[in-house]
């Protein structure tokens, strides 16, 4: 794998290394008017299943993720822990499938990614694309960590080692 798509992978490991042992009645906490650790990981995952899924992939957005009430701006609430973990594993899987097999020249290749990013900035690599999910998804792991910490839990220390980007 690509270290650049291997950047990706290890951000979802961390993800869920940062959120691990997290209850159902934490994770849709919204702790002093912060975005719920649910809604956190409804919000990186709809941002992969639209820019790598749907752009990149052709694939039909996630039922559940593919609304925009885990856009930016939103109301940071959400109630379906579970549901969510689910859809994230299933639009991590489908992503990894896309991902993986990429080389230099795949990551060279621009494209029009819906959303506003298309708006300010015009075509963007698909590096381009998998650096800035895995900065999105890093910012928010430091947002739960924080969160976390606060609360008394020990929740280790990030980024991990990054294994597969060697």
């Amino acid at each position: 794998m690509h270290p650049v798509a291997g950047l990706v992978v290890e951000s979802w490991k961390d993800f869920d290394r940062v959120v691990e042992g997290v209850s159902s009645e934490e994770a849709v906490a919204n702790v002093e008017g912060q975005s719920s650790i649910a809604w956190t990981l409804g919000h990186v995952s709809e941002h992969v299943d639209r820019m790598i899924n749907q752009a990149l992939g052709g694939r039909e957005r996630h039922p559940l993720l593919g609304d925009d009430r885990f856009r930016m701006g939103s109301s940071g609430t959400a109630n379906e822990w579970d549901e969510i973990r689910a859809a994230a594993s299933d639009v991590r899987g489908a992503a990894r499938e896309s991902i993986e097999p990429l080389d230099d020249g795949d990551l060279d290749v621009r494209y029009e990614p819906p959303g506003s990013i298309t708006r300010q900035l015009g075509p963007v690599s698909v590096r381009y694309t998998l650096l800035r999910i895995a900065a999105h998804h890093y910012f928010h792991v430091g947002v739960i960590a924080c969160q976390r910490d606060l609360r008394g839990h020990s929740v280790g220390d990030y980024p991990g080692l990054l294994t597969a980007c060697l």
